[in-house]
């Protein structure tokens, strides 16, 4: 009898069992003749050459330590010889958001960013009117992200100073309004096709300071993309795909802009929940992308 092929799929320490996506992935690859495992990708005790394939994005954490999370990219890739997808130039390009200056520089409309690196001075911070956005350039889940309005300037400029202190680059963005009355559309793409949309309700709230993460305000669910939101997405991952490689998983999040054309958000091609739950046939359509990946 040939040998099943075996799938190690990353999870953190503090999510073990990953979240509501992972039992039908894992059902479907069973399906498709493939044993698959969550394992905490930082746990030194992992055998990972003893799987034919490691899918990365369920490394949630790895914003606290992003130089482990390189530094194990290239033990299992380059070490050890295992295929890890997205492949590690693409997860190492997409841990920093500041590959958005890269998707705008190839013509991709992005919400507008100011970066202010750690060495600038404290005066160097140029606000957009309205209400802003303060994150750090390495974040996910809405770690150290907080919303402020016009008059709330002294506790931005503080956010960017802490971060500055910190040694992070921060980003400052114009808030999208569009984003209160209707939320975030999210683009699902597997093995480079368009899989599903989501919907993202409103998470950032006003007069609420920076917090360890805001999964806690999420709510998702099924969405149909418009023509001109599947266009920025197909743009924005061909874009990436020129510069970095081919993607096997990808979610395109994007906002409506106040003239109603839509902006990227953000590019998830390192960590993004799939939301697979969503599309009946997304979890057989991941696991087949993934089985020919092993198969190739």
């Amino acid at each position: 009898m040939a040998r099943r092929l075996r799938v190690a799929c990353t999870a953190p320490p503090r999510y073990p069992d990953l979240e509501e996506d992972w039992p039908l992935l894992q059902a479907a690859l069973d399906r498709l003749g493939i044993d698959a495992e969550a394992v905490v990708w930082s746990d030194p005790g992992v055998d990972w050459a003893s799987y034919d394939l490691v899918v990365a994005n369920g490394v949630w954490d790895y914003i606290h330590d992003p130089a482990s999370f390189r530094a194990w990219t290239e033990r299992v890739a380059d070490e050890l010889g295992v295929r890890v997808v997205n492949d590690p130039a693409v997860l190492r390009w997409n841990l920093d958001k500041r590959y958005l200056r890269d998707l705008e520089a190839a013509g991709v409309p992005v919400v507008p960013t100011t970066w202010v690196e750690p060495t600038q001075g404290a005066g160097d911070v140029s606000f957009p009117d309205g209400e802003v956005v303060v994150k750090p350039a390495v974040s996910g889940g809405g770690y150290s992200t907080a919303r402020y309005g016009p008059h709330e300037r002294r506790a931005a400029s503080a956010h960017v100073a802490r971060l500055k202190d910190a040694g992070r680059t921060a980003l400052v963005q114009p808030y999208q309004a569009a984003v209160d009355r209707e939320g975030e559309t999210g683009l699902v793409f597997l093995g480079g096709a368009f899989s599903h949309a989501l919907h993202k309700a409103p998470m950032i709230r006003r007069g609420v300071p920076p917090q360890e993460h805001l999964v806690e305000n999420q709510v998702v669910g099924a969405a149909v993309a418009q023509p001109a939101q599947l266009e920025l997405g197909r743009r924005a991952l061909a874009a990436a795909e020129s510069l970095v490689g081919p993607t096997t998983y990808a979610r395109v999040d994007t906002v409506r802009a106040e003239d109603g054309t839509p902006l990227l958000l953000e590019l998830e091609l390192l960590d993004p929940v799939l939301f697979l739950r969503l599309h009946p046939d997304a979890p057989t359509t991941f696991g087949r992308v993934l089985r020919q990946l092993m198969e190739e």
